[in-house]
């Protein structure tokens, strides 16, 4: 039997930076809004557990994976190769490959930078789809929505309406913060743990337009 909860599952890899914070948002929110789960390793990085058990365990328990690599080269002299992202890549396409009925129909979105940016770099993809975003949210939601629709069969509005409600959300989460005495600055800049809590009360109450206090 296949973990629970494996067909509605979607392992996010990718760098935890402020400056992708943008990214990671729209991808958890295009997920979230397809009624299926993101799973992260920072959910579970708890002191005492080995890192690499965890995250063995979460690409065992999804089905669907986001693979972004677009910032997994240096971007300066001095500046040390990331090798996370392609380590836990290699370790989905491995738990595909493995003898498993039960994994073996796994489902992959990659993600680069720029058009055949990793083709340089890691040729072993070669023959393998990739998908660039320029470090642009809009891309990553039209890419990701084409790839939730096709691959999951979600049910998701054509990519403008999706990029519209992913609007809409943030500005319902800003006034619903502001209202709980945050600051807008503050409001605009919470934990992903907690704009993804926020995604989900949304999508509970029905996807609204504005922040009503009675909600709260």
């Amino acid at each position: 039997m296949p973990p629970e909860n494996y067909e509605r599952s979607v392992f996010i890899n990718c760098p935890f930076d402020a400056s992708f914070a943008p990214l990671l948002e729209a991808m958890i929110f295009c997920v979230i809004r397809s009624g299926l789960t993101p799973r992260l390793a920072s959910e579970s990085l708890e002191g005492g557990e080995s890192r690499l058990e965890k995250i063995l365990i979460l690409i065992a328990s999804c089905r669907f994976s986001i693979h972004d690599l677009s910032l997994a080269k240096a971007s300066k002299a001095g500046e040390l190769f990331r090798m996370n992202m392609p380590f836990e890549l290699g370790l989905d396409l491995g738990r595909r490959r493995a003898p498993d009925v039960d994994t073996d129909d796994k489902q992959f979105l990659i993600f680069e930078n720029e058009p055949y940016e990793l083709k340089r770099c890691l040729s072993d993809l070669a023959g393998v789809d990739v998908e660039f975003h320029r470090n642009n949210f809009q891309q990553v939601i039209r890419k990701l929505r084409n790839f939730l629709r096709v691959q999951a069969g979600a049910n998701l509005p054509g990519a403008a309406a999706l990029e519209g409600e992913y609007f809409t959300f943030q500005g319902w989460m800003t006034e619903k913060k502001i209202w709980e005495g945050h600051t807008e600055d503050e409001a605009t800049e919470l934990p992903t743990q907690e704009r993804l809590d926020e995604m989900v009360v949304w999508m509970a109450l029905g996807r609204p337009s504005e922040f009503l206090k009675e909600h709260g």
